[in-house]
C-alpha cells in the first residue's frame, strides 16, 4: 500500500521533472518557472487547506531551506582557480 508521504514524493518528483521540461521546450527562465509555480501551488494550497495551513506549512519549509545555498553558489566554492592571483 501506498502512503500519502510517498504519493507526495511521486508527485513532487513529476512535477520538478514538468517544470524543467517546460523551462527546456519554452526557453522561458528557471526562475520565472518557478515563481509562477510557486504562486499556483500556494493558490492552491490555500484554497484547499486554508490560510492557517498553508502558512504554517510555508514557514516550517523556509525554515528548512532558509541557510541553503544555490547550486551556482556551492560550484563557485568549490571551483578550482583559474590562473594566477
Amino acid at each position: 500500500m501506498t502512503t500519502k508521504n510517498e504519493m507526495a514524493e511521486q508527485a513532487a518528483e513529476m512535477i520538478g521533472a514538468t517544470l524543467l521540461r517546460l523551462h527546456s521546450e519554452t526557453g522561458l527562465p528557471l526562475d520565472c518557472i518557478l515563481a509562477g509555480a510557486h504562486a499556483e501551488v500556494i493558490t492552491l494550497m490555500t484554497s484547499t487547506l486554508g490560510g492557517p495551513i498553508t502558512a504554517h506549512c510555508c514557514e516550517q519549509a523556509a525554515e528548512r531551506v532558509r541557510t541553503l545555498p544555490s547550486l551556482d553558489a556551492v560550484s563557485l566554492a568549490f571551483s578550482e582557480p583559474a590562473g594566477r592571483a
